[in-house]
C-alpha cells in the first residue's frame, strides 16, 4: 500500500511538471520571488491615537490588493493621485469626505463610496510617511459608520519602492 502510495505521488508529480512545461501559462519552477514580507511591520505614525483604524503593513496591503478583497483609497489631492497612485485606487481628497453632522446622518452623494456597504474593506493611503492626510481619512470614514478601514501608512512611495504597480496618468517631477 505504502509502495503505491509513492508511486502515484511520482507519477502525479511527473504529469503536472510535463504539464506545466508545455502550458501557455506556466509558472516557473525556479524563480526569482519578490518577498511578500518585509519583516518590518506596518508604520505607525507618532500621531495615532487609541481607537484609530488598524495600521497595515506591505505584505497585508499587498494580500488584500491582490485577492480583491479591498478599495485603496488615496488621500492626496487629484494632481497628486494623477502623478502616481496605486493601480485601481479611487481618489478621495480627505476634504472631499462628507463630514459626520452632529444628528449622525451622513449627507449623501458627496463621496465616491457613497454605494459601498458600511462594512467594504476600504484602505487608506497617500504617498507615505511625510502624510497624514490617510489618516485623517481613515478617522473621519470610521466617524460615518466605516467599519472596515484600515490604513497603510507607507503608502504609494512604499508601494512602489517594494516594486509594485504603479498607475501614472500624468508626468510630474520628482
Amino acid at each position: 500500500m505504502i509502495k503505491q502510495s509513492i508511486w502515484i505521488v511520482v507519477i502525479s508529480t511527473v504529469i503536472a511538471l510535463a504539464g506545466n512545461l508545455f502550458s501557455p501559462n506556466k509558472i516557473p519552477v525556479f524563480g526569482n520571488y519578490r518577498s511578500l514580507h518585509t519583516g518590518d511591520g506596518p508604520i505607525v505614525p507618532p500621531e495615532a491615537a487609541a481607537g484609530d483604524p488598524m495600521f497595515i503593513a506591505i505584505d497585508v496591503a499587498e494580500l488584500d490588493y491582490s485577492g480583491g478583497k479591498a478599495i485603496f483609497v488615496d488621500a492626496r489631492e487629484p494632481f497628486d493621485f494623477e502623478c502616481g497612485t496605486i493601480t485601481g485606487s479611487v481618489n478621495i481628497p480627505f476634504d472631499n469626505l462628507p463630514e459626520v453632522p452632529s444628528d449622525g446622518e451622513v449627507v449623501e452623494g458627496s463621496s465616491e463610496l457613497d454605494e459601498a456597504p458600511l462594512d467594504t474593506r476600504i484602505i487608506t493611503y497617500c504617498s507615505g510617511e511625510e502624510c497624514d492626510l490617510s489618516l485623517h481619512l481613515a478617522r473621519n470614514m470610521q466617524a460615518c459608520g466605516y467599519t472596515n478601514v484600515a490604513i497603510f501608512f507607507g503608502g504609494s512611495r512604499e508601494w512602489e519602492r517594494t516594486g509594485l504597480e504603479i498607475e501614472r496618468r500624468r508626468q510630474c517631477g520628482e
